[in-house]
């Protein structure tokens, strides 16, 4: 929305001078706000992609929709499911790949299984009888112990890969699964980046233009529950600094 405001003031010669100021607001509009915002046509999917990791409770499905958008549907233990779409116009054509290595679990499994390694050995010369000692229950509960930390740097460690917005740099869609999992959807995501890229091409805006678009398109997934209110107003302080 543009707002004018126009000031006379009287040079000494006398001629009327006119200092005209302009302001620019690419804050999302009326029609936003409202729950049909909200709702996309229907677009049919041309490409799918579905990540499940039992392991971490984690269900990520991807659809190539027509018209260059998105549908993601997200579960995480963490987190109520989440089901929206989004303009790829908005989307950076280089995603992030993002690691999480759960070191003080695999740290924890390493000691425990070095302590019941030091008592089996301690008790290796001994006779049969001399075995069922407090020394062998320790190493048994060791032992367990590292096994179930195994598991949890299994479940803790993870990869993810992000596309972000390209100026608001907030994470749109983020696929997350074991180290590599990724490269399993390598021909799904070959075809989503040249989405993006045919997405932009297809639809080219001026640059003012294309940042409302993009302020709105963030308000809407706000409105959706996708992004929260700190990702909402970092993501806007970005966007109006680069405007």
């Amino acid at each position: 929305m543009n707002a004018v405001a126009d000031t006379t003031m009287q040079e000494p010669q006398g001629r009327p001078v006119r200092a005209r100021a302009e302001h620019i607001s690419i804050e999302a509009g009326h029609d936003d706000v409202l729950p049909n915002a909200k709702k996309r046509p229907h677009r049919k999917a041309r490409l799918n992609y579905a990540l499940t990791s039992k392991l971490r409770g984690c269900d990520t499905q991807l659809a190539l929709l027509d018209d260059h958008f998105l549908s993601v549907h997200l579960t995480r233990p963490d987190s109520e499911p989440k089901k929206y779409d989004f303009d790829l116009r908005f989307a950076n054509a280089k995603p992030m790949i993002v690691r999480h290595i759960a070191w003080f679990w695999l740290a924890l499994a390493i000691s425990l299984a070095g302590l019941a390694t030091c008592a089996l050995w301690m008790l290796w010369p001994q006779t049969a009888a001399e075995w069922l000692s407090p020394v062998l229950i320790t190493a048994l509960a060791a032992l367990l112990a590292a096994a179930g930390s195994v598991l949890m740097f299994l479940r803790r460690t993870t990869e993810s890969l992000e596309f972000t917005s390209v100026h608001g740099g907030v994470t749109l869609v983020s696929v997350t699964g074991a180290i590599g999992s990724a490269r399993e959807g390598k021909k799904f995501f070959v075809e989503l980046i040249k989405s993006i890229n045919a997405a932009k091409a297809a639809r080219p805006q001026p640059p003012q233009q294309f940042l409302r678009d993009e302020m709105r398109e963030h308000h809407r997934l706000r409105e959706l529950g996708v992004l929260s209110e700190a990702q909402y107003e970092t993501s806007k302080s970005r966007i109006l600094a680069a405007h």
